[in-house]
């Protein structure tokens, strides 16, 4: 029933905007404990299609492998040549959003409680992120971009950051557990799950088929998260820690870890479904009014520090032109990782952290609910996301579906001939990506092959000093000057650059599109209208759109 409603439910949401991940929380709000048993007939008809105590232990089962999956996922947006351009800038400004949280949430929990212990656990239960939400509400729109890569990248540092510090916080404050021993279990754990993906990149390197593929990604996760619970050490979140450095090595140690990554995403969309719906269960809206006054400044000052800190570190860093100021809004999202941290306090001093708890719930409820809302705004204020994934899709229903399938019927039977209405009236607007890779003409011979190598296009565009659109280059043009170490030194972008005489207007049917990118016989072509570089087309992505109906 679940699956059904967030099947139905989601395909409506989305043509409004609305993040399926919110709806698949809803989905479990509404048909768990909390919600929906409160209002049927205990033993009744309804009762047995409700998400009740039978079902907590396969969704508690299904929530932990969901999290492995997508700390897997996390992982592989840690690839070196992206870290390279981009990884250092993007710990700046993860460091400055992760100080200025734990100063603001520290201090906030200290001066509500008087109680100096909470308030020196509390910034490790704050900084961490849902990679969950986030990844999902990515994938959902396709988003691709600077600024994706940095929430991908900044989610990911955050929570490697909060359970590093988390053994070592609760030693200080309650004087339990040796930090050292549990830090030590950590990077156990990383180095751990490193070897696993590096020999699963070693095997990768014999495997082609998909199905293969697929199973290699699931045995990685599967196997990690293993051998971390039978070395007791993921209880707190390590196993997770595991999964993510397993997904960080293939990604970097082999060639064909795109397609295994791609490939085994669709394959396993339904638990990341069932974990959202098993998180929506989970929720207790009882918990807002529980944590009274401590919620509210928790939840304030981790907001605040989110923004703000984001802020600070892209002006420090040199990022406030590239990247959008409402980047730490993105990071909001909160689940997993810190209601497991706030369990793992309440097993070491339970009387002391009842009112962590419920402010933590609390949270929880509402950064799961408005967060996918937060990063699907963010991306697309970015401008990395196509028009097309934001435009709801034209829909059969009724009396159309049912015509729809007589007629497939019909012209499987040999009694209808294909035709076109020629009724797609979507144009390359719709396709292209508004925030593509671009060099400027002075840019030095060195650095051009570094872009293309980071972009892994087969073109880039090129910019005069004026912003306006000069041409592009292309690796065909370059390649034969990677050998001549003397032209090296003496070529830029300019000298490397073709003119283009039929760049493709934000008008231009798809249809012309495609003329333009066989003609060519490239991957992707400029999109520019009054000189200006609007954005870049791809193949893939047109014959996505019109797959669509």
């Amino acid at each position: 029933m679940a699956l059904l409603l967030s099947l139905a439910i989601g395909r409506f949401a989305s043509g409004y905007g609305i993040p399926r991940v919110t709806v698949y929380l809803l989905v479990g709000l509404f048909l768990g404990p909390n919600i929906g048993l409160a209002w049927v007939e205990p033993g009744g008809i309804l009762a047995k299609f409700m998400l009740g105590a039978d079902t907590e232990v396969p969704l508690r089962v299904l929530q932990e492998l969901g999290v492995g999956f997508i700390l897997f996922s996390i992982g592989a947006a840690f690839r070196f040549p992206i870290f390279r351009e981009v990884g250092p800038r993007v710990l700046g400004i993860s460091a400055s959003e992760i100080g200025l949280t734990s100063v603001l949430v520290g201090g906030a929990v200290y001066l509500a409680t008087g109680d100096w212990r909470l308030g020196v656990i509390a910034p490790a239960l704050a900084v961490a992120s849902a990679p969950s939400a986030t990844l999902v509400t990515l994938r959902e729109v396709e988003a691709e971009g600077p600024t994706s890569r940095c929430l991908m990248l900044c989610v990911g540092h955050n929570n490697l950051v909060a359970l590093l510090a988390y053994p070592v916080l609760a030693s200080l404050a309650f004087g339990i557990g040796g930090a050292g021993s549990a830090t030590l279990s950590a990077l156990i754990a990383l180095v751990g799950g490193g070897v696993i993906g590096f020999a699963a990149a070693v095997w990768l390197e014999s495997i082609t088929g998909r199905r293969e593929l697929v199973l290699l990604g699931i045995l990685v996760v599967l196997g990690t998260l293993g051998i971390a619970h039978g070395g007791e050490i993921g209880g707190t979140g390590l196993g997770m820690l595991a999964c993510f450095a397993a997904g960080l090595a293939i990604a970097n140690g082999s060639p064909h870890s795109g397609e295994l990554f791609r490939y085994l995403e669709n394959t396993v969309y339904p638990i990341y479904v069932l974990f959202f719906i098993a998180a929506g269960r989970d929720l207790h809206l009882d918990a807002l009014a529980q944590g009274g006054l401590l919620a509210v400044l928790f939840i304030a000052a981790r907001t605040v520090g989110k923004i703000y800190g984001s802020r600070i570190g892209m002006r420090l860093t040199g990022l406030t032109d590239s990247l959008p100021r409402s980047l730490g809004s993105g990071l909001l999202c909160q689940a997993g990782i810190a209601l497991g941290l706030v369990a793992s306090l309440e097993q070491i001093a339970p009387a002391e952290t009842l009112h962590l708890r419920h402010v933590v719930v609390a949270s929880v409820v509402i950064f799961e609910l408005i967060g996918p809302f937060l990063v699907r705004h963010v991306v697309v204020r970015a401008g990395e996301v196509t028009l097309a994934n934001l435009l709801p899709h034209a829909e059969a229903r009724g009396k159309e579906a049912l015509r729809w399938v007589y007629l497939e019927f019909r012209r499987n039977l040999g009694l209808l001939k294909d035709s076109s209405d020629g009724s797609n009236k979507r144009t390359v607007e719709h396709a292209m990506r508004r925030r593509p890779r671009f060099v400027s003409e002075s840019l030095s011979f060195e650095r051009v092959l570094k872009a293309l190598g980071e972009t892994g296009a087969d073109l880039l565009p090129v910019l005069d000093h004026d912003a306006y659109f000069k041409g592009v280059i292309s690796y065909e043009e370059v390649k034969n000057t990677l050998y001549d170490p003397f032209l090296r030194g003496l070529v830029i972008a300019e000298d490397l650059t073709s003119s283009v005489d039929d760049a493709l207007g934000p008008d231009a049917s798809l249809a012309k599109a495609l003329e333009v990118l066989d003609r060519h016989r490239v991957q992707s072509w400029p999109v520019v209208k009054d000189r200006q570089l609007l954005g870049i087309v791809r193949r893939t992505d047109i014959y996505a759109m019109m797959r669509r109906r």
